[in-house]
């Protein structure tokens, strides 16, 4: 599964139906440098936590700046792993 195609169609989800998204391209994005604010992260990052595994009190602390920090610190941390994007997206689905 790729990465970035994930956290497209999570921050798609976590953007408001109102504005626009735009897709990021790179991993190297940094995320200063899109359309996310920040209440748009802390969704992105929720939503990961959840579909990861990873526990709220070492989330909370995490601070990715670009999409490839994000792809190292869900590495470093997750208790499991979802084997497609639409399995990623099941496990928010009620949210």
């Amino acid at each position: 599964m790729d990465f970035l195609d994930l956290f497209n169609t999570i921050a798609r989800k976590a953007r408001p139906a109102h504005h626009d998204f735009v897709p990021l391209s790179s991993m190297d994005t940094v995320f200063t440098d899109t359309d996310l604010d920040s209440l748009d992260m802390l969704m992105v990052a929720m939503f990961f936590s959840e579909i990861y595994g990873i526990d709220d009190e070492i989330a909370k602390y995490l601070t990715p700046a670009s999409v490839q920090e994000m792809y190292d610190e869900i590495q470093k941390h997750k208790t499991k792993e979802p084997e497609s994007i639409e399995l990623a997206m099941e496990a928010v689905a009620g949210w």
